[in-house]
């Protein structure tokens, strides 16, 4: 890449424009080395260089270049900023004023937000985006139920939201689409799941009314060290979402030694997998509250 170019593209974190592109190189040039692979079309009008990553930076740089003016990240692409971005979306959320036109292009969608000056902020990176706050709200609102605790969840555990912030920034979003949502959420989370299906068996748990479990809760033997991704410590009884992405002779020896470690302790154990998540988790929520019932029952009788 022609120095022009590579310093222009190098401030705007690897997206550079058509015309900035044809201030260095002829349009048979240009088109070559799209052709030819070495450069990438990130959006009509942007592109990176093919080893350059399309992170988040370079996807709202390139909007901007695209959109014709610096436009601020929000939502998916917002939180992937902040140190939140827990779940995977392809497309490159920006917002526009209201009198813009909400032209959707492949990968890329703008959203009329009303935003002041407090909703915004310059990251170290020099990238404008949402607030923590405002960006986690916004998802808290408008996500499906099962996602947006996640979101709550990473946020907090990011260490760029705290409970009083977010609690502050709901309030100014009364009467919006999914404030109620955004409302309820709000206090249920917390920065402990390592995971969003763990905030997702958490919010499932909350929901079926079991007493509220520790989360990420430390068991030892006095020698290894194991967690609980939920745990009602009184029953000893645990429950762990079975990720079945990993599948394997070698996970599934492991997972039974650690089954046998823990129920050896005296625990019981339940596990969840996504088809009981989006499923009917009904049933083994039911197994899980009549063993915590049962168990606690027994634990006092025998104090």
């Amino acid at each position: 890449m022609r120095s022009p170019l590579r310093q222009l593209a190098a401030a705007q974190h690897g997206a550079f424009s058509t015309a900035q592109a044809l201030l260095c190189y002829s349009p048979g040039e240009v088109r070559a080395r799209l052709a030819g692979g070495h450069w990438v079309q990130v959006f009509s009008g942007s592109h990176r260089l093919a080893r350059a990553e399309p992170n988040a930076r370079l996807r709202t740089s390139a909007a901007g270049l695209s959109l014709g003016r610096e436009v601020p990240a929000c939502l998916h692409t917002a939180a992937e900023l902040h140190g939140f971005g827990v779940l995977l979306d392809p497309v490159t959320h920006v917002a526009v004023p209201g009198s813009a036109p909400l032209l959707h292009r492949a990968g890329l969608w703008p959203h009329q937000l009303a935003l002041g000056d407090d909703d915004l902020t310059r990251l170290r990176c020099g990238i404008v985006a949402t607030t923590a706050e405002r960006t986690a709200v916004d998802l808290a609102r408008t996500l499906p139920r099962l996602d947006a605790l996640p979101v709550l969840d990473a946020a907090l555990a990011a260490g760029v939201c705290t409970q009083e912030s977010l609690a502050s920034e709901v309030s100014r979003h009364a009467g919006l689409r999914g404030v109620r949502q955004a409302r309820e959420l709000v206090p249920l989370a917390c920065e402990g799941p390592e995971s969003p299906p763990e905030s997702r068996l958490r919010l499932l748990c909350h929901d079926a009314k079991l007493p509220p479990p520790t989360v990420q809760h430390l068991v030892t033997d006095g020698r290894a060290r194991r967690w609980i991704d939920l745990a009602w410590e009184e029953a000893m009884v645990g429950l762990e979402h079975d990720g079945e992405v990993h599948d394997g002779p070698d996970r599934r020896r492991s997972d039974r030694r650690r089954h046998n470690w823990f129920q050896n302790l005296g625990w019981t154990m339940f596990y969840a997998t996504d088809a009981d998540t989006y499923g009917d988790p009904a049933r083994l929520l039911a197994q899980v509250a009549a063993a915590v019932g049962r168990r606690s029952r027994a634990k006092r009788r025998s104090a």
